[in-house]
């Protein structure tokens, strides 16, 4: 897949600063998928404490509810990160430096 297809670009600021933003109808739909699994998982967990509102099954639907949101975002991160198109800010940056000093020696 070439970067320009791909449905989400990730803007990386160092190792663990980076935003991931959907690009195109394909990004956006296949973001809204993603919501929808969270959307299916909270709805569960109102269910179940509409049911079990105190006691053991309280806290085993607290636990699941927590395990489910810690593994859907780690898996969307990861689903995402290898769907997107890597942009390096830094040399984003400094090239458009570079591009402005080119221009202003030209003029």
């Amino acid at each position: 897949m070439r970067d320009k297809d791909k449905p989400f670009v990730m803007y990386r600021r160092g190792p663990a600063n980076f935003t991931i933003v959907p690009r195109g109808a394909s990004g956006w739909c296949q973001f809204a998928m993603w919501m929808a699994l969270l959307g299916a998982l909270v709805v569960w967990f109102a269910d179940h404490v509409g049911v079990n509102s105190d006691g053991a099954e309280f806290f085993y639907g607290m636990v699941l509810f927590g395990i489910g949101v810690f593994v859907w975002m780690v898996a969307g991160l990861w689903w995402m990160i290898a769907r997107a198109e890597i942009v390096e800010v830094a040399e984003l940056m400094r090239d458009r430096q570079r591009e402005r000093r080119k221009q202003r020696r030209e003029q």
